[in-house]
Formats: C-alpha cells, sequence, structure tokens
C-alpha cells in the first residue's frame, strides 16, 4: 500500500466531506423551520441528492476509467460549491420564485434546496473517482484496509463537520453553509495542487481497448452473478443506513431534546453525530486491518452487519442523549467495517480499466436505497412512530447477514 499516493486523497477526502458534514444537522431544520416543509418532504431532500447520484455515478465512473480520476474529482467537488452557493441565497432566489406566482403547493425556498441537491448529486462523483484512486494505488490484499483508510477521512469529516457545523448554527442557519462552501473550494484547490494521477494513459489501455470499454454495456456488469449479489447486499445494508441519516435532526428534536429551539437541537444533534465520526475513524485506521487479516473480508462484513443490527435495537428502544449517543457508536462501527470490505470484495478481480465502472454500480446501489430510505423512513416516521424507522431496519440487516452469508459460501464453492 503506497501510504505517500493515499495521504493526498486523505486530505482531499476528509477536507470535502468536512464541507458536507456541516450542513448534515441543520439542511431538515432549515427545510421545516425556514421553508415550512414537512417532515416527510425535508428527508425527501435527501432522497432527491442521492435520486441524481443514482444517474450520475457509473457515467462518471466510466468517465474516471477513460480520463483518469483527478479530473472528475476536480470537476464534482466544484458542482459540490455551486451547490453551498444555492444554499445560501435559496431565501432570496425563493422569493422570486414565490414572486412568480406559478402555484407550487411548496415554497420557492424549498424548491430552491431541491435544486441544490440535485446539482450536489449529479456532479457528485468524488466519492466514486476516490475509491477507485485508491483501487489504483493498492494491492487485493492491501485494498480493504486502503479503502478503510479512505473511510477514516469520511469519518473524521463527520467528526468535525457535524461539530462545526452545530458551532455556526449558533450564529444562524445560513452560517453552515457559508463554512460549508469555503470548505469545500479548500478541497479542490487541494485537489489541483497536492492530488497526482493515479491513472496514467498508459493504465487505461490502447485507443481500441478503451473504445471497447465505453462500448461495453452495464448490463455486461450486472450479468455478473457475484457482482449483482454484492450491489444487492450493499443496497440492504444502505436501505437500513437510511433510517439513521435521514431522521437523525427530526429524531433528536422530537424525542432525544423535546422543546429545544432548532438552533440547539442542531448543535447538539451536530456533537452526537461527532461519536459516529469518531467511532468510524478508531475502527478503520486501527480495527479493519487485523479483522481482515484474523477473519477474512467475509466474516469482517458480516460482523459489520450484525453490530449495526445491534445499534438499531438500541435507537428504538432508549430515549436519552447518553443512551442513544452509545448506541450510534456499533452503527458507526459495522458501517465502517462492512463497507470496505464489500467493495474490496466487488474489485479483487478488476482492473484499472473497469474499477471506477465496478464502484460507480457500487455507488449507484447505495444511492438508490438512499432514495428510497428517506422516503421510506420520512413516512414511517410521520405516520407512525419517531422510533419506527429505526425498528424496521433490524430485520432489513438481517436479509443482509443471510444474503452476505450465501455469497460467501457461493464464492467458496466456486474457488
Amino acid at each position: 500500500m503506497d501510504k505517500k499516493r493515499i495521504i493526498p486523497i486523505f486530505v482531499i477526502v476528509f477536507t470535502n466531506i468536512l464541507g458536507a458534514g456541516v450542513i448534515l444537522p441543520i439542511l431538515p431544520l432549515l427545510a421545516e423551520g425556514e421553508f415550512q416543509a414537512t417532515a416527510l418532504q425535508a428527508t425527501t431532500l435527501s432522497a432527491v441528492f442521492f435520486a441524481a447520484q443514482f444517474v450520475a455515478a457509473p457515467w462518471l465512473g466510466r468517465l474516471s476509467d477513460r480520463y483518469g480520476r483527478r479530473p472528475i474529482l476536480i470537476v464534482s467537488q466544484i458542482g459540490t460549491v455551486l451547490s453551498f452557493i444555492l444554499f445560501i441565497f435559496a431565501a432570496p432566489l425563493g422569493r422570486v420564485i414565490d414572486g412568480w406566482g406559478l402555484g407550487l403547493s411548496i415554497t420557492g425556498g424549498l424548491v430552491m434546496l431541491y435544486v441544490a441537491r440535485i446539482l450536489d448529486g449529479l456532479t457528485g462523483g468524488n466519492i466514486t473517482a476516490a475509491q477507485a484512486y485508491i483501487a489504483d494505488v493498492s494491492t487485493p490484499q492491501t485494498r480493504a484496509q486502503a479503502l478503510g483508510m479512505i473511510s477514516a477521512a469520511f469519518g473524521l469529516g463527520f467528526i468535525f463537520g457535524p461539530a462545526f457545523g452545530g458551532f455556526l448554527a449558533g450564529i444562524s442557519l445560513v452560517a453552515p453553509f457559508i463554512g460549508a462552501a469555503i470548505i469545500s473550494a479548500g478541497s479542490v484547490l487541494l485537489t489541483v495542487f497536492m492530488l497526482k494521477e493515479s491513472l496514467p494513459p498508459a493504465a487505461r489501455g490502447s485507443a481500441v481497448e478503451i473504445e471497447a470499454q465505453r462500448k461495453r454495456p452495464t448490463s455486461h456488469f450486472l450479468r455478473q452473478p457475484n457482482v449483482m449479489r454484492i450491489l444487492v447486499i450493499a443496497f440492504v445494508v444502505t436501505l437500513a443506513f437510511a433510517a439513521l441519516q435521514s431522521t437523525f435532526a427530526l429524531y433528536a428534536e422530537r424525542v432525544v431534546f423535546p422543546g429545544l429551539d432548532h438552533a440547539l437541537v442542531a448543535r447538539n444533534a451536530g456533537f452526537m453525530l461527532a461519536v459516529i465520526g469518531m467511532t468510524s475513524v478508531v475502527t478503520q485506521l486501527s480495527l479493519i486491518k487485523p479483522l481482515v487479516q484474523r477473519w477474512g473480508e467475509f466474516n469482517a462484513a458480516l460482523l459489520g452487519q450484525g453490530s449495526q443490527a445491534v445499534a438499531f435495537v438500541g435507537l428504538a428502544l432508549v430515549s436519552g442523549p447518553l443512551l442513544v449517543t452509545l448506541s450510534t457508536i456499533p452503527l458507526a462501527f459495522g458501517n465502517s467495517v462492512n463497507e470496505p470490505n464489500l467493495q474490496a470484495i466487488l474489485t479483487r478481480d478488476s482492473d484499472g480499466r473497469t474499477r471506477g465502472r465496478l464502484l460507480g454500480l457500487y455507488q449507484s446501489a447505495r444511492s438508490l436505497a438512499l432514495i428510497i430510505g428517506p422516503i421510506w423512513a420520512g413516512y414511517i416516521f410521520q405516520t407512525i412512530s419517531p422510533r419506527a424507522p429505526f425498528a424496521i431496519a433490524v430485520p432489513l440487516l438481517a436479509v443482509a447477514i443471510l444474503l452476505t452469508a450465501l455469497l460467501k459460501r457461493h464464492v467458496k464453492r466456486e474457488a
């Protein structure tokens, strides 16, 4: 594992996720408090982001295989900066839309939030490109650990991002978006000046090979049984995880901190999300390597899925801030172990000419779950109870565990 190549992408991913993490505890509360969104409309903001990413991720992965990882990272991050700028000016732009008299069922400001999320999703190739970059500079034996280091950068971003966002929310609900735009612009500069390309032209194949790869349909990969099985597992696990990702701020407002104003809820939720990030970093930097070496990638993924199921049982039952925070620790641990191992299994037999597309499909599977997840979680949250999405996540993870165990047995039979 070439740490000299990994450290720059680690810093870039950290900076990028720091900017995204700033807005996590704020966005649903901004939509509800400033633009009259319902709980379902607020959680659907996550769904439209991932709907756009679902469409764009395989295409961006293919482009990164053809033109290299670095230019895709730069373009995708510029899109993120522009989306944050739209968030900053959502209120005045929304008033302009309201003045057009279109008779919309939502406010113009909420329309702008949706537009900003769609833009960020369409250009959100930074995840796929960063993962492909890491796969390029690691070996099959070290890939899970290397992908775990990138996940650790995500975790660090989620330690400082939500906490920073919660602090800025004390100034105003718009201040976190200004901070996020500045941080993300810094991430663009880091990519331009620090990052060397991991897939040089020689590694992309000849012109004939590139053209053949370009014309190869996505169905070619989906017809490979093990690829499809991994994508289904990723979809189911992410569908469960979406219950936390999309409703946590609203859950904190109604269950954990009832009666507090939006700014205080955002601050407290930001600090609680920071615990998730801290657990992720510790797991990914110090635990993935020994877990994979001792148990292998499949067993490590099963451990991660089981840990997430335990966490959701806790979140469905407890109420106090301390117990809720403690319940998020096995969730963060499980997600941190499961994700890089599934990605390593998916890419173990790939090369630089197909790796981006495979990881793009993986990201699309997750994005599809994150389209559906916020919608079902928001609906159940609104119509049943704030705890119900977490309770339903438990049987979903049981299904993922069963599918992963069956895939493990199938791969062993093939070996």
